[in-house]
């Protein structure tokens, strides 16, 4: 899941939906998570990360790394309807 490599999930799964994010007729599962940094004076604050699976034809999922990164640093990571509001505006292909 985006974030894994720099923060801590151990907060735990705020939401998981299975949706169709980019309109291809697949299912896509978004996560939303409570990380922390572990370091600094806001270290064990939470802060929530989602990420995006999207399926493929063949069955399989992949994620975009950079519309993940886009989508946490702009705050569209509150809740599954804020990752879908601005994933929608955005042209994805998978397959």
């Amino acid at each position: 899941m985006y974030g894994n490599e720099w923060w801590y999930a151990d907060e735990g799964i705020e939401a998981v939906a299975f949706r169709d994010v980019n309109k291809d007729g697949l299912k896509d599962i978004i996560i939303i998570a409570y990380y922390e940094t572990g370091t600094g004076p806001d270290g064990a604050k939470p802060f929530l990360i989602a990420d995006i699976y999207f399926q493929k034809k063949n069955k399989t999922f992949t994620t975009i790394p950079a519309l993940d990164e886009t989508l946490n640093d702009q705050g569209h990571n509150q809740t599954i309807k804020d990752v879908i509001q601005y994933v929608s505006k955005q042209r994805i292909n998978v397959n």
